[in-house]
C-alpha cells in the first residue's frame, strides 16, 4: 500500500474539561514498531482507546489504510484489522489457553447463530479447522504444551504469549500492544521481546506502549514521546534519548 498504513491527525480527547490528549499526529509505516512513551498520565492509553473505539475522539480522526475508523465499534475496527492488548491481562482464567485463542478468531468465522446452532457440516469443519490454527499459534509462540490448560494455571509470561495469540487470532495487520512487559522480570522481558520480533516477521506492524525504556529502545524504529496529551518529540530511538525535552520531562524539570 501507498502511504502509512496508520494515521492519527490532530486527535483529542476531552473528558469534561480535561484534556486528556491535545493535537495528537503520527503517521505508522506499514512493518514498524512504533513506541508511545511518557510519564504517567501523558494519554497513551486514552490514545490507544480512541485508536480502537473504545473512546471516541473529541476531534480529530484515526485513518486506517486509507479509511477513516473513527466512530467504529470496537469489533469493527477489530474485523477492520487492529487488534490490542491491555494493561491488566483479559483472559477468561477458568477457559484453556486453546479456548481463549479461539474467542479472538470469532470475528474471522463465517457459520453464524443458525449454521453453529444445529451444527452444520460446515459448521463443523469451520470449527475443526479454527482449533488446528489457534494450537499452531500457541506453538508459534512457544506455549503449545498449556493449550488444555486453564489460564488461570499459567505463569503470568505464558498468559502473556496467550494474549498475543489470541489477538494473532483475529489476523491483525497492526496490533497494538498495553504495556506488555508490565509485572515481568529481565529474564522474561528479554523473552517477549523475541515473540514481538517474531510477530514483525509475520509482516504485522506493532504500536507499543512501554515504561521499559530498555525494551522501547532495543525494539523501536521510532518513538513518539507524549506528556499531558501532547505530543512533544518524535524520532529514533537515538534522537529521543538525547532530546532535552523528554529529559527533562522523565526528570520532572520545567519544559519551555
Amino acid at each position: 500500500m501507498n502511504g502509512p498504513i496508520l494515521e492519527i491527525k490532530e486527535v483529542g480527547k476531552e473528558f469534561g474539561g480535561l484534556h486528556a490528549l491535545d493535537g495528537v499526529n503520527c503517521a505508522i509505516p506499514e512493518g514498524q514498531i512504533k513506541a508511545i512513551i511518557g510519564p504517567n498520565g501523558a494519554g497513551k492509553t486514552t490514545l490507544f482507546n480512541c485508536l480502537t473505539g473504545v473512546d471516541r475522539p473529541t476531534r480529530g480522526s484515526v485513518i486506517f489504510e486509507g479509511k477513516s475508523i473513527s466512530g467504529l465499534q470496537p469489533y469493527e475496527i477489530a474485523k477492520a484489522g487492529l487488534a490490542r492488548t491491555w494493561q491488566t491481562i483479559a483472559l477468561f482464567d477458568h477457559m484453556t489457553a486453546l479456548e481463549n485463542v479461539l474467542v479472538g478468531r470469532h470475528c474471522r468465522t463465517s457459520s453464524g447463530m443458525f449454521r453453529s446452532a444445529f451444527r452444520f457440516p460446515s459448521q463443523r469443519r469451520e470449527e475443526k479447522q479454527m482449533r488446528r490454527e489457534a494450537y499452531d499459534l500457541l506453538d508459534s509462540l512457544g506455549i503449545a504444551d498449556s493449550a488444555g490448560k486453564d489460564v488461570g494455571q499459567l505463569t503470568f509470561l505464558e498468559q502473556r504469549r496467550v494474549e498475543l495469540a489470541r489477538c494473532l487470532a483475529s489476523e491483525p495487520r497492526v496490533l497494538l500492544l498495553d504495556e506488555p512487559a508490565a509485572g515481568l522480570n529481565t529474564r522474561e522481558t528479554a523473552e517477549l521481546g523475541d515473540v514481538i520480533r517474531n510477530i514483525r516477521r509475520r509482516g504485522i506492524t506493532i504500536v507499543l506502549v512501554e515504561h521499559d525504556m530498555s525494551l522501547v529502545m532495543d525494539l523501536s524504529d521510532s518513538v513518539l514521546v507524549l506528556d499531558h496529551g501532547v505530543p512533544i518529540a518524535e524520532g529514533t530511538p537515538r534522537e529521543i534519548q538525547a532530546d532535552e525535552k523528554v529529559i527533562a520531562v522523565y526528570l520532572g524539570e520545567e519544559v519551555e
